[in-house]
């Protein structure tokens, strides 16, 4: 049982009063046919939540005077927690950016005067001809998070740049990895459980309070009894009541699953079924460590074998009627007689050194706790979680192998209750790219682009690592990088090794930061344009965390508010390109007349149509009806989900087509093929007063929504120390202590709260929320600089060939 502090308990009950609320005053609307209703002068219009990935679907509601959100209740990823509640205090925020600024100290001061949009365009617009000029388009570079994700890859196109590297890789580089290289797909949300009807619900170092879509599947599934249990250092809010919470030893998530896959194999409690039909598992591999292959026999060919139990011989994997999972044997090529053994024996040998004995002294988790939940989640055909905030411990490509493994080896892959894929919506990317050309979603053409991008030159299976561009800046290899836009972004609380980014920054000769709020980095760049939030801008996309394919749009409810004058990123982006590379804009037909703000929006409606026109064209469907039904409901279903379609009647986009415990892909970079432990890139902790620092999110976490008044109160800027820790060291709850990382020496002082919601031997903090540093934070606002910024301490280590950066850390605690 974990005990609730007063703060804790009374946060607990302002979000679930907050939720609450917000559905009992959505009940006259949940009838609603229209998007704008109009019930005794109440409005309600569907709008998207941008705060986070998750992408809720809400409604905007005027009610006189006043104005809130509510959650969408039909929306297919309904949710509600601090973040949209708080949206407009972000709108009306007083330390909103207010008119473009344009820096007059030295980097990092902070020191900037305000300039109107004209003279700021055509500055930046000057200085990135110039660096263009000498170094080439792809000298410049884009990050971002989750805005402009859509339209920034057009942008870059018309400049010239395939430099667009933003937040995966210290977020979910990991596990999308390892969805490639397992099942062939893609980033989050390509593949999730199937919360509502799963029977055995397993999150090892998730936490869905980060998501209220999440939340509100989950909840679905709870009313039917499903058994939900969290392995985690810490105790996330999803661990209060029903829910089991297993604390665990930082770093060590592929122990504790290898050490679950050891039990069910050697219990066999596997669906053999499954993985001889839909996996590589009866694959027979050679010492070289590559799949034994037609071609190996001097036959015809390129079929992956098997030994066939029903022929007593080797077979095609498809043409074999019982293929072999426990299989070692000798077989005669050309070259002479070599042993194979099936990729499932391999991985049985691999998970045997991870008995639940040796697990324990690892993981710091019982044996017998290993073997319970082993076994229940066999038994129940459970479902792991495939992850999202991944970037932990420098080792998290393996532990999100193994958990892919764990589905496939219980058959509950694409099945109802399990780890499903999502139906694609096919939504069209802003540009497609060819060898000889780019064509845009408007229809013009542009040239290719010659030079590839930094990171994947690096970290060629990396969705995006900032950390590559942050050595290309510095190092100028394998080509200079003089120009950065940092659009709606973080990069002092969201990426590691917070030293090196300020070397990289002072090299860099322009720095154009795009935001509404003063983040860290905004100190240090040369121009600072004020972008819209959320609320004040039309979007449209795929609907996220749903298994349907579907498509969603957010209405503009709002201008900004009296004496703020933020205008679109896509506007000011575009108009810097005009005025620097008039020849470039003219071929994409954005001329002067875009000019005026206000014509603008004819432009960028291009955009969403041409979308829309592709939507309805690629699903058959009338293009006002898809458009009608947006504009009213905020989103529109393509298709429902179909279970059982992928890899049952559809092969995966893996090199066998099948789910692969044993991952080929890895063989093409030297990666062994089967998951292993290793421990933690940091230092690990061995004195009485050092530590494990761990760093989460939750409901109230975002860069910018934790910078609301609000989140002054809610907002935890603490760092955990359980109660033993705590009588140890002569540490009561309150207490300032300073901290000291093992890796790098950086120090830094925090409050610490006293509570069991931590490990024993691990501190914890929240990402995102402590540890403010810009100048431009003033006034009542002061307490954003309260707390640590996890990334303070961090190693810089980045996973070899996928491109994770661990966000966890190693200090020596000291009483102050």
């Amino acid at each position: 049982m974990t005990n609730l502090s007063r703060r804790e308990f009374g946060k607990l009950v302002v979000t679930t009063a907050l939720v609450s609320s917000s559905v009992a005053a959505l009940k006259p609307l949940f009838e609603a046919k229209s998007a704008q209703v109009t019930q005794t002068g109440v409005e309600a219009v569907p709008i998207t939540c941008a705060a986070c990935g998750a992408a809720c679907g809400l409604f905007f509601v005027r009610n006189g005077q006043r104005m809130y959100l509510l959650p969408n209740p039909k929306h297919p990823q309904p949710g509600m927690c601090f973040r949209p509640a708080s949206a407009l205090q972000l709108w009306n925020h007083p330390l909103r950016l207010k008119k473009p600024l344009k820096r007059v100290g030295e980097r990092g001061e902070g020191k900037f005067q305000e300039v109107d949009w004209e003279t700021a365009l055509n500055e930046i617009a000057q200085r990135l001809r110039e660096i263009v000029q000498r170094y080439g388009p792809e000298s410049v570079a884009f990050t971002r998070h989750d805005h402009m994700s859509w339209i920034l890859p057009f942008i870059a196109s018309v400049i010239g740049t395939p430099n667009i590297i933003s937040h995966e890789g210290t977020c979910h580089a990991a596990s999308t990895a390892v969805r490639k290289f397992v099942l062939g797909a893609s980033g989050p949300s390509s593949v999730d459980p199937d919360y509502e009807n799963a029977n055995y619900i397993l999150l090892i170092g998730r936490n869905l309070d980060a998501a209220m879509g999440h939340i509100r599947r989950l909840t679905v599934a709870r009313e039917k009894g499903v058994k939900v249990v969290v392995v985690d250092p810490r105790a996330p809010n999803l661990a209060y009541s029903s829910v089991e919470w297993i604390p665990i030893n930082p770093g060590t998530d592929a122990a504790f699953v290898l050490s679950l896959i050891y039990v069910i194999i050697s219990e066999g409690l596997y669906d053999a079924a499954f993985l001889k039909k839909y996996t590589n598992a009866p694959f027979l591999i050679k010492p070289d460590g590559q799949p034994l292959t037609q071609k190996d026999l001097g036959q015809e060919g390129t079929a992956y074998l098997v030994y066939d139990n029903a022929a007593k011989s080797l077979a095609p994997h498809d043409k074999a009627q019982d293929p072999a999972l426990d299989y070692e044997g000798e077989v005669q090529t050309p070259a002479g007689v070599i042993k194979v053994k099936t990729a499932f024996r391999l991985l049985a040998e691999r998970a045997a050194k991870y008995t639940p004995e040796n697990a324990e002294k690892i993981t710091g988790i019982p044996a017998d706790t290993i073997r319970r939940i082993a076994r229940e989640f066999a038994t129940s055909r459970g479902v792991a979680e495939d992850g999202w905030y991944t970037a932990k411990n420098g080792n998290d490509f393996d532990a999100y192998r193994a958990i892919l493994i764990l589905n496939a080896l219980v058959g509950n892959i694409d099945k109802r209750g399990g780890l499903c894929f999502q139906e694609s919506s096919k939504f069209p990317s802003a540009v497609t790219v060819f060898q000889d050309r780019i064509e845009t979603i408007i229809g013009h053409v542009l040239p290719p682009i010659k030079a590839q991008r930094l990171d994947r030159l690096k970290y060629p299976e990396t969705p995006a690592t900032f950390d590559a561009l942050l050595d290309a800046i510095i190092e100028e290899k394998p080509y200079p990088v003089k120009a950065l836009f940092i659009v709606a972004t973080s990069p002092f609380h969201r990426d590691v090794n917070t030293e090196k980014l300020k070397k990289a920054l002072q090299k860099l000769e322009l720095i154009v930061a795009i935001d509404i709020l003063p983040q860290d980095h905004i100190d240090w760049s040369d121009y600072v344009l004020p972008d819209l939030m959320f609320l004040e801008r039309e979007e449209i996309g795929s609907i996220k965390w749903s298994l349907h394919a579907g498509i969603r749009y957010s209405h503009k409810v709002l201008d900004p508010p009296p004496g703020v004058d933020a205008r679109s990123a896509f506007w000011a982006l575009m108009e810097i390109i005009r005025r620097a590379f008039p020849e470039k804009a003219k071929i994409v037909e954005y001329d002067e007349k875009y000019a005026d703000y206000n014509a603008f929006e004819h432009y960028e409606k291009k955009f969403f149509e041409a979308a829309l026109r592709k939507l309805a064209e690629t699903w058959k469907l009338d293009f006002e009806e898809i458009k009608e039904a947006l504009e009213r409901d905020g989103f529109y279903i393509l298709k429902k989900k179909t279970y059982e379609t992928r890899p049952y009647k559809t092969p995966l986009g893996t090199p066998s087509g099948k789910v692969e415990i044993y991952t080929l892909r890895a063989l093409k970079y030297g990666i062994d093929p089967l998951p292993d432990w290793i421990p933690p890139v940091y230092k690990i902790p061995q004195a009485s007063d050092e530590f494990y620092l761990v760093n989460g999110k939750d409901n109230f976490v975002s860069a910018h929504m934790v910078m609301v008044k609000n989140a002054k109160w809610i907002a935890d800027r603490t760092v955990w120390m359980n109660p033993a820790d705590a009588e140890r060291l002569g540490i009561k709850d309150g207490d300032v202590v300073e901290l000291e990382g093992l890796d790098n020496g950086f120090k830094a002082m925090a409050v610490v709260k006293v509570t069991n919601r931590v490990k024993p031997g691990v501190l914890f903090t929240y990402a995102f929320v402590g540890g403010r540093t810009s100048k431009l934070i003033s006034g009542e606002y002061q307490f954003l600089k309260e707390g640590i910024n996890p990334q303070w301490f961090t190693t810089g280590k980045v996973e070899p060939v996928v491109g994770s950066a661990p966000t966890n850390s190693s200090v020596r605690v000291r009483r102050l």
